[in-house]
């Protein structure tokens, strides 16, 4: 058997024989680190699960587009010709500003409103409907494009409901990843500073092995092997975490989940998110550990 083979066994050794000296601690960290992996893990299952339901009957995207008052008939033919060219745009409804008058009248607590019909201040509007397939950049350019025709007065958007459901995904992305970040950083301090203390506690036996020859790679590698079984160990704590709470999801909240969407029928476990999970705190655990052991040799010599 070749010296490096046995040196990395006796490394091995060494490592496991330290976190079973210290082995209450070993197992708060890892039920730490491991919860603490778990909730970027669980929401990125989450955020994965929003991606896949887009609303089904989602609401339109709709304008309305009022126009100026000096705008005569011609014109306002013209601008709907315009409106009807424009990409996205399904149905084009004209509501004059009698209409108008006569529409928000009829709303409770609004009656008095009637009494303008002589000196009515509302102007007349195009309600522009888009279509159910409509892309949000493009119904933004429409708008845009909008906002400065001169025969325009004002103009409200009313996005869709897949748009804003689009939007929010999004947003609560961005949230994850930052979140996530802030594990992993939390993760490489705990990690860090646990080493960090072991190299210390340990000062002079490492001085030792100086003294005898010993190279770095031979000292720092039983820190780095605890290292690598804590990152092991919080990575499969934190995908077992996941899989027990959505299973409890799938279980005790499958009737609500269908009352909100017939397609939620159970809360599956995505195995990319575990795979993830797992490799982050492995990695992790092992870097943090590096650089401390690192840092804390250069240190004592």
């Amino acid at each position: 058997m070749s010296r490096w083979i046995l040196d990395h066994i006796q490394a091995a050794h060494d490592a496991w024989k330290r976190t079973s000296d210290r082995l209450t601690q070993f197992v708060i960290l890892v039920s730490l680190l491991g919860i603490l992996l778990a909730i970027p893990g669980w929401l990125a299952q989450i955020w994965l699960g929003m991606v896949s339901l887009v609303p089904e009957d989602a609401v339109r995207s709709e304008a309305i587009v009022f126009l100026k008052q000096e705008l005569d008939i011609e014109a306002r033919i013209d601008l709907e010709r315009t409106l009807a060219e424009m990409p996205d745009i399904d149905q084009i409804i004209f509501v004059p500003r009698s209409a108008a008058l006569e529409q928000l009248s009829a709303q409770d607590g609004l009656g008095p409103i009637a009494d303008l019909k002589s000196n009515n201040p509302l102007p007349d509007a195009f309600r522009v409907k888009f279509s159910a397939q409509g892309v949000e950049s493009r119904e933004n350019q429409v708008v845009e494009s909008l906002t400065f025709d001169p025969r325009i007065l004002s103009l409200r958007y009313y996005p869709s409901t897949r748009i804003q459901y689009a939007s929010l995904v999004e947003t609560l992305g961005f949230l994850g990843i930052g979140l996530s970040a802030l594990t992993v950083i939390g993760v490489l301090m705990a990690v860090f500073l646990v080493a960090a203390a072991d190299v210390v506690d340990d000062r002079r036996r490492i001085k030792l092995y100086t003294l005898l020859g010993a190279p770095r790679h031979f000292i720092r590698r039983p820190y780095l092997y605890r290292a690598t079984l804590l990152g092991i160990l919080a990575g499969l704590t934190a995908c077992l975490v996941i899989s027990l709470v959505n299973e409890v999801m799938s279980t005790t909240l499958a009737s609500n989940l269908r009352a909100l969407d017939r397609r939620l029928e159970d809360f599956p476990t995505d195995g990319r998110i575990l795979v993830g999970v797992a490799l982050t705190a492995i990695l992790a655990s092992w870097i943090g550990a590096e650089r401390a052991v690192s840092r804390q040799l250069r240190a004592l010599h």
